[in-house]
């Protein structure tokens, strides 16, 4: 399936930071990626304690089903409406919240883990089930990403850039489960606790160009996956010259 970005989104990601691209993917996409995601968290947990948040790394690496996922038609048209013609996978994670939580994440950027360069680089937030206002939707900080990486210091949940208690908490951003939240790792954003009785579930990809490099080292980031190559796919680019492997 195509799914390009309009005019207006790509303005507003220039402006805003963010756009929204609503109810992507249905029902059976979305159980599929949720039993992989499940399996992949269910496979590899160290332990069996109870986590009021699960995190699961670098799945697509590990699992071919979300590789797959990742490396559909819908990503290859998102991440090069944004990045350009070449795009690879830089990042990505399962974020699952536990029902009835009491954490929110911290306002953060996300080229704060790890700065890059080129920046900013593209996020793209799926809601897995829907994300409301109760079980922890996204919150962003409309324009803060002109700010460029702004400095973060450690907090109880992860590292932060402002306040809970600033007067401006930006805007809550409710959607429908299969919607796509589109942002640059420079726009600043959290998210609220579950306070519902239901799994908030998430995956989040981040895309960027090829040769995308370490900003401490000068490094080429290693090990990436291939999305996009002149805005195919790298199986469509086989027998092009083009390498269908991670880059």
């Amino acid at each position: 399936m195509s799914v390009k970005p309009t005019l207006n989104q790509i303005l507003e990601m220039n402006e805003q930071g963010f756009t929204i691209l609503p109810s992507v993917f249905g029902p059976l996409d979305l159980a599929r990626l949720d039993a992989a995601l499940t399996d992949f968290w269910e496979t590899n947990r160290r332990d069996s304690n109870p986590r009021e948040v699960i995190f699961g790394q670098k799945v697509a690496e590990r699992c071919d089903i979300v590789r797959n996922f990742v490396q559909r038609q819908e990503f290859i048209d998102i991440s090069t409406a944004f990045l350009g013609p070449d795009t690879d996978l830089y990042f990505n994670q399962m974020v699952y919240k536990s029902p009835e939580g009491n954490k929110p994440f911290s306002w953060h950027q996300d080229d704060a883990y790890g700065p890059v360069v080129p920046s900013p680089y593209l996020t793209v937030w799926m809601a897995i089930t829907d994300a409301t206002v109760e079980n922890g939707c996204v919150s962003v900080l409309p324009g803060s990403h002109k700010q460029g990486l702004v400095e973060h210091h450690d907090s109880e949940f992860g590292l932060a850039c402002r306040s809970h208690d600033d007067p401006n908490q930006g805007v809550l951003v409710p959607v429908p489960a299969g919607s796509l939240i589109c942002f640059w790792s420079t726009m600043m954003h959290k998210s609220g606790p579950n306070l519902s009785s239901g799994t908030r579930k998430a995956f989040v990809m981040q895309f960027c160009p090829p040769g995308t490099r370490h900003k401490a080292s000068g490094m080429v980031i290693k090990s990436r996956i291939a999305v996009a190559r002149d805005k195919k796919g790298p199986r469509q680019c086989i027998g092009e010259g083009q390498d269908p492997q991670p880059t």
